[in-house]
């Protein structure tokens, strides 16, 4: 399916059990392109789940989102990421918040490193991402939380399971 987030999504949501939210704006636009993406596409996107009936949303953020971030280097693109995981916060909707380090287009290890507070700034590869979203999809237990993530030493799922817990079956 081809949509535009910006335009809005919700004609695609129809018989979804959950919805993963990786967009960004990318590292060469303005704030105003940054804001109509990690901020209010995602803003959107949550609304519109809501409505569809779509329980499960796993957000991609970033460490340090905030909707008051002092930072120097990306301030906008952290208050617009902290802005749109703060609307998820209060949704109706089973979420978990992953906020990985800066991503970096290598291999994966699969091994990582995660808390609901790291104290630092890390790496992680595109590929352990997109095994961490699925890991969340799998563990329900990451529901309701925000998990910080970057490369480290613990297989990702033993990572995963020894900061919340085993799996949970899916309810019938």
């Amino acid at each position: 399916m081809l949509g535009d987030l910006e335009q809005g999504v919700s004609s695609f949501l129809t018989d979804l059990d959950a919805v993963v939210f990786t967009a960004g704006s990318g590292g060469h636009t303005g704030p105003d392109k940054t804001t109509d993406v990690d901020q209010n596409a995602a803003i959107k996107l949550i609304g519109d789940c809501e409505k569809a009936g779509v329980k499960r949303f796993v957000m991609v953020s970033a460490i340090g989102a905030d909707p008051n971030s002092e930072s120097t280097r990306i301030q906008h693109y952290l208050r617009a990421k902290g802005v749109a995981d703060s609307r998820l916060r209060s949704s109706t909707l089973d979420y978990t918040i992953l906020a990985p380090g800066t991503l970096i287009n290598e291999r994966g290890t699969g091994r990582v490193q995660v808390a609901e507070e790291l104290g630092f700034h890390g790496y992680l590869p595109r590929e352990d991402l997109a095994d961490c979203i699925v890991e969340c999809l799998r563990n329900f237990n990451t529901i309701g939380r925000t998990i910080q993530v970057v490369s480290g030493g613990e297989k990702l799922k033993d990572a995963f399971i020894g900061l919340v817990g085993g799996a949970l079956p899916p309810i019938a």
